[in-house]
């Protein structure tokens, strides 16, 4: 009778509980921004969780679940934040402007078939952005003009590369858990999260270099 259940997975149940958390944080965007920026902390825990025990189980549902739940916790659930904080309709903006960007770089995302790394900026690292700027209580148009350019970034041609590092995820879990408990962190996993945000600007220079050089010896050549 209930078919659909025959087709879910262990992965499946955490990507459900991201979706979960993520609710629970639009609800409470209205009444605490910091509980809110937490239920997202949250809800990245539990997509990377998901992540991982995918690679173990594969799920026929997996990859449009994932997506359906990220749009609630990553993309409605910050741009709500962005909503609440506004002071003028050029937030209202920004926060419709996020969200129809992470939109477009979740579908972007399902067809894209590009195993060892990401093209634009991943949706989760750019909302769990907004939610520490928001935890640490940076200053309003400062978040706004912030997620004004990962807008931009998501739907970039940017490639950043997909972390397997057991370790480094190891590290990177344990500070974003520990934010819930020391608000401190927040500071720490704010900086990592915008050092992987400029990871590919070397690699994109040292190109932009080589094809200058490659331009030029043409021209010498003619």
């Amino acid at each position: 009778m209930f078919g659909a259940l025959n087709d879910i997975r262990m992965a499946d149940i955490f990507t459900a509980l991201n979706a979960l958390f993520g609710f629970l944080g639009i609800y409470f965007v209205f009444i605490d921004l910091r509980i809110a920026a937490m239920f997202l902390f949250i809800s990245v825990i539990m997509d990377g969780v998901d992540g991982a025990v995918a690679r173990i189980e594969l799920s026929l549902l997996g990859k449009d679940l994932d997506s359906l739940a990220d749009i609630i916790s990553f993309g409605i659930l910050p741009s709500m934040m962005l909503f609440r904080i506004a002071e003028s309709w050029v937030y209202y903006s920004v926060a419709g402007l996020f969200l129809i960007c992470g939109m477009i770089r979740l579908a972007r995302f399902n067809v894209l078939s590009i195993k060892d790394a990401f093209v634009g900026f991943p949706i989760t690292a750019s909302a769990l952005v907004i939610a520490l700027m928001v935890y640490i209580e940076s200053p309003e148009p400062f978040i706004c003009f912030t997620a004004f350019f990962l807008s931009f970034f998501m739907i970039s041609n940017l490639r950043y590369v997909k972390i397997r590092d057991k370790i480094l995820l190891f590290v990177s879990g344990v500070v974003l858990i520990s934010t819930l408990f020391i608000s401190d962190s927040a500071y720490i996993m704010l900086g990592m999260t915008l050092l992987y945000l400029a990871s590919p600007f070397p690699g994109e220079v040292k190109r932009w270099i080589e094809r200058r050089k490659e331009k030029k010896l043409h021209l010498k050549l003619e």
